[in-house]
């Protein structure tokens, strides 16, 4: 066993660790491969989310219209208002 500078007692169990502090410095934060692939994935489904969220506005916008005016194609409607 030896001591660090805080008195406290280390015990060498020869492991080899990985030094992170320089990668930790760099990026504020350790980040490995998961994270990355993570990240990448939550901007897809935010992405995929507002496409959603888009096409079901456009077809409340194209319902409420065709709701004031019976004449109104749907479809058409609906293509109007996800084009804007």
């Amino acid at each position: 066993m030896s001591e660090n500078k805080n008195n406290k007692k280390i015990e060498n169990r020869g492991e080899n660790l990985v030094d992170i502090t320089n990668e930790y410095n760099k990026n504020g934060r350790p980040q490995d491969e998961s994270e990355s692939v993570l990240d990448e994935a939550v901007d897809k489904v935010k992405a995929g989310t507002k496409e959603v969220s888009n096409k079901v506005m456009a077809g409340t916008k194209a319902v409420s219209n065709k709701v004031k005016d019976t004449d109104k194609d749907l479809s058409a409607e609906y293509k109007k208002e996800k084009t804007k």
